[in-house]
């Protein structure tokens, strides 16, 4: 009985790393296409292949305590931002219906090419 009263907390935290992978990566790509950075400059910081880092940024290998560390101080941040999920939250709830992709700047780039325009009748 004791397994099964643990099962939802474990699939809790289970919820909860993810959603913390998926933060520090979504703030990690926001932050170097803010500060005009590759994935290839983070992966040299971090001393690892470029195609690791495309492969924790999509959320298939874990970021480790020691990725994040490097990460911040390569972003010239700390970690509690790369943990941050305030700005995440806020540009998801403005409900840009138009407009679809997992970066903000989608919505100015389809708006310049013309492709979230609705079809007219």
């Amino acid at each position: 009985m004791t397994t099964v009263a643990l099962m939802p907390i474990a699939e809790e935290a289970d919820a909860a790393v993810a959603y913390a992978e998926g933060t520090v990566s979504w703030n990690i790509k926001m932050m170097l296409m803010t500060q005009g950075k590759s994935q290839t400059a983070l992966a040299d910081a971090l001393g690892v292949q470029r195609a690791a880092i495309s492969k924790k940024i999509r959320g298939s290998v874990s970021w480790s305590l020691a990725d994040l560390v490097r990460a911040a101080d390569f972003l010239d941040t700390d970690i509690s931002t790369l943990l941050d999920d305030s700005l995440m939250k806020q540009l998801q709830g403005m409900g840009n219906r138009k407009a679809t992709g997992d970066m903000p700047m989608a919505s100015n780039e389809l708006l310049r090419l013309g492709l979230n325009q609705r079809p007219s009748d």
